[in-house]
């Protein structure tokens, strides 16, 4: 009866181990394929634009949002990535918007000593009316993607790529004036290049 407790409990600890083994295994396959996706996607993606879509960020960019998010599924497809894409672009736009109000706000305190000009105030006040047009347009283009008409996210996502050079370039009207926000807008750019990127491949994989 020992004997039996004995080879039993070996026995388990083995089918425990083996178990364990073969989770780890699956986890890695699934991560490494999910990476694969991104890596090929990204570099046929780049292709199409070498100027303004840069490999390294766009794989970057993903990685890094979906191991923030490991509660969501992982992609299995470019429709997948056009939707992480498109979220990673409205949250950095939503958190530009929280910054272009802090500018103003601050801009506002008198004593603040380091007031911004007349002139690049109106101008982030427009900038602020850019980006919230333009993650309306995000909002339709999700839309648009979940009714598989890429078409129109294409469009959607072209006007929303719009907004952050209308931004950055009226700071430059005014000679002297320089912009607060060329870092972010220069990034949404990058961003929305993506997701447009992925939403023009989807129809060419269809």
């Amino acid at each position: 009866m020992k004997s039996f407790s004995s080879s039993y409990s070996s026995l388990s600890c083995l089918v425990i181990v083996s178990l364990l083994i073969i989770s780890i295994f699956i986890q890695f396959s699934n991560g490494s394929n999910n990476n694969n996706l991104i890596f090929k996607s990204c570099k046929e993606a780049s292709e199409t634009d070498p100027k303004n879509l840069s490999y390294d960020f766009c794989v970057d960019s993903l990685i890094e949002s979906i191991s923030k998010n490991q509660s969501s599924p992982p992609p299995n497809s470019i429709e997948d990535l056009v939707a992480i894409s498109i979220n990673i672009t409205k949250s950095n736009g939503t958190n530009i918007i929280s910054k272009i109000s802090k500018l103003l706000r601050n801009n506002n305190n008198n004593n603040n000593k380091h007031l911004i000009d007349p002139y690049a105030r109106g101008c982030l006040k427009d900038c602020f009316d850019l980006y919230k047009d333009s993650l309306s347009d995000l909002e339709d283009a999700t839309t648009a993607l979940g009714s598989k008409d890429f078409d129109t996210a294409a469009i959607k996502l072209s006007a929303a790529l719009d907004d952050p050079v209308t931004c950055e370039d009226q700071f430059k009207e005014k000679k002297g004036v320089s912009s607060p926000l060329t870092k972010d807008n220069k990034v949404y750019f990058q961003l929305n290049i993506i997701a447009l990127a992925f939403t023009q491949m989807c129809n060419k994989h269809i």
